[in-house]
């Protein structure tokens, strides 16, 4: 009977022992059942006998976040029989507080028994004190924003501060991006020490903007703290003699560690208003602050017809970005005639005062060929006041630019005028102090003040004969006839400048009368890419075909009338101007040859012409 009974035994410890490691082949466990909010906690998996995978972690993303994960494979020999287990170790931060769950875990088709965990606010059970009363939290995060009814892409301060009373290691403090709004940090972070509750917290503080996208109700994610924090664990070599001296152990014993700390504020919510109805302009310009600025070169806005006058413009707007400011060359309107060659805008953000500032600079070379008076309207840029709330404009006035002939230039009719003037001109009374003189003798160039004949011509009328008036007539029409030849020799030989960019920078013995060597001059500064010298050269090639010197290459264009090239000399214009890179290759192949002079018709020749006409 006693063999029996022990038989049973053997065979019941033996299958009891074959099925042990099946009941209990994947363990979990944590490390304390309560934390506070911002502590970690360490869940350990345990696998018995050898894992062919690892175990699916993914049901704990509803409530954790996993900060670590380290795994190990030991084995135990007992009484010559070798056993096998996996050990997985992670470190999980609670996304909520409250009681919460940790789910059953499947590992190589085993699952683990759940767990549960209380998660509790700032202060909370594993910060007490002796007395059992919660104590202030070692760490924790305030955030602020303001305004909390900003409009839409208006800016939105955030002040972030961190309060740590224990020392942080390998600490970062991040706002977490979102597609809803842009976030920009505005200037360095400042460190002070404040004390809150009894406690002294070391406080890091640091300064955002924020900028919704779209108007309505707007939650995004609070700051996160990722960082590592000291931790005192009893060591097995608490009793060495020396203290832990010679073993890494702190006064008492215990072994310093460090474990990782996640905490994130609280959720930032925004009520966020819509562009008001009464903001009708293009764009948007929601700011606390808007200057508009202008400087001309010359000071004056006189220049020659083709010479540049620059306007120099900047927009500056405190409470946006340069990338937010419009582009204020568009706004720009400019009278007929008068063409604008703007260059790169330059942006820039800085702070003032704690404050955002945009800045956007703008260059313009504004440049006509015609003399003439031409008055800019005022420039007005529209925008949303938003601590009135309120619109408002910031204003350019209206400037009058004057454009003078170029140097050289002939003006129309002034042949007329000048054949005129000689019999006119002993009937001319002298200009009163502070008049202009005479069309005619204006056109002409005036006579040198201290020559002869201009000084007698200046003496009372009743002083001379009539013998002496006719001598004098004489001189003076002998002397102006001089005056008109000599302007007029030094007018053919002389090639016109045609300055681009305030002035050419070739020499004027470069310049030749000669229609086919100033042709082959410009199609050689073509194919060298040099539009100042391709423009002087069609200049002096024109006034050499035509008799007269063009106001400019707009005046060329229009006589040539082909709206491809006129496209050309439009580029090239812009390149002598605004700078810039240019290739005159098309522009050398477009235009071979140059119309018949204005006014003039090629006569047709029937046979030989008549020997005595």
């Amino acid at each position: 009977m006693r063999r029996g009974i022990s038989g049973t035994l053997v065979v019941l410890l033996l299958v009891g022992g074959l099925m042990a490691p099946a009941l209990a082949i994947v363990r979990a466990s944590l490390d304390a059942s309560q934390i506070a909010a911002g502590d970690t906690v360490q869940l350990t998996l345990e696998h018995d006998g050898r894992a062919s995978g690892q175990p699916d972690l993914s049901p704990l993303q509803q409530n954790f976040d996993i900060l670590g994960t380290s795994s190990s494979t030991t084995v135990e020999i007992v009484n010559f029989s070798a056993s096998e287990k996996t050990e997985v170790v992670l470190t999980l931060s609670p996304k909520a507080t409250g009681q919460l769950t940790i789910p059953p875990l499947s590992w190589d088709g085993e699952r683990s028994q759940p767990l549960s965990l209380e998660v509790t606010g700032a202060g909370g059970a594993s910060q007490s004190g002796a007395s059992g009363a919660p104590s202030a939290p070692k760490v924790f995060i305030e955030a602020s924003a303001s305004p909390e009814q900003p409009y839409v892409e208006a800016a939105v301060h955030l002040t972030v501060r961190l309060f740590a009373s224990e020392t942080l290691y390998h600490a970062n403090l991040e706002l977490p991006s979102s597609s809803d709004a842009v976030v920009k940090q505005v200037g360095p972070d400042d460190n002070s020490r404040a004390e809150r509750n009894g406690q002294s917290y070391q406080v890091v503080t640091r300064q955002y903007l924020l900028f919704p996208l779209h108007s309505g109700k707007l939650t995004l994610q609070g700051p996160v703290l990722d960082a590592e924090v000291a931790v005192n664990q009893r060591s097995p070599m608490a009793n060495d003699p020396f203290g832990g001296f010679f073993n890494g152990l702190s006064p008492g014993g215990f072994l310093r560690t460090v474990r990782p700390v996640r905490l994130t504020g609280n959720p930032i919510v925004l009520t966020v208003r819509p562009r008001p109805a009464g903001a009708v302009s293009s764009y948007w310009l929601p700011a606390s602050g808007v200057t508009l600025s202008a400087a001309w070169n010359p000071a004056q806005r006189t220049a020659a017809a083709g010479d540049p006058v620059t306007l120099d413009l900047d927009l500056q707007a405190t409470g946006l970005s340069a990338a937010q400011l419009p582009d204020i060359s568009s706004l720009l309107s400019l009278p007929a005639g008068l063409k604008a060659y703007p260059e790169q805008p330059k942006l820039e953000d800085s702070t003032r005062s704690g404050q955002l500032v945009g800045s956007r600079g703008q260059t313009i070379a504004l440049m006509a060929d015609t003399p003439g008076q031409y008055t800019i309207p005022a420039l007005t840029v529209t925008w949303w006041d938003t601590q009135t709330n309120q619109p408002r404009v910031a204003t350019l006035p209206a400037r009058t630019l004057t454009v003078l002939p170029a140097p050289g230039s002939v003006p129309a009719g002034s042949t007329a005028s000048a054949v005129s003037a000689p019999a006119s001109a002993p009937a001319a009374t002298p200009p009163v102090s502070g008049g202009r003189a005479p069309a005619a003798r204006a056109a002409a160039g005036p006579l040198p003040l201290t020559h002869p004949s201009a000084v007698a011509a200046r003496k009372p009328a009743l002083a001379r004969s009539a013998s002496e008036w006719e001598w004098l007539s004489i001189g003076l029409a002998t002397v102006w006839l001089a005056t008109l030849g000599a302007w007029l020799w030094s007018r053919r030989s002389r090639h016109p400048s045609g300055r681009p960019g305030g002035g050419s920078s070739l020499d004027p013995s470069q310049l030749s009368p000669d229609p086919a060597k100033e042709r082959t001059a410009f199609h050689a500064a073509c194919e060298a890419n040099d539009p100042r010298a391709a423009r002087a050269h069609l200049l002096a090639w024109t006034a050499a075909c035509w008799g007269t010197t063009p106001a400019g290459v707009s005046t060329v264009a229009a006589r040539i009338g082909d709206s491809s090239v006129v496209d050309l000399l439009r580029d090239l214009d812009r390149a002598c101007y605004a700078g810039g890179a240019w290739q005159g290759g098309p522009l050398a192949a477009a235009l071979t040859e140059l119309p018949a002079a204005p006014g003039k018709v090629p006569r047709q020749r029937d046979g030989l012409a008549p020997l005595y006409p």
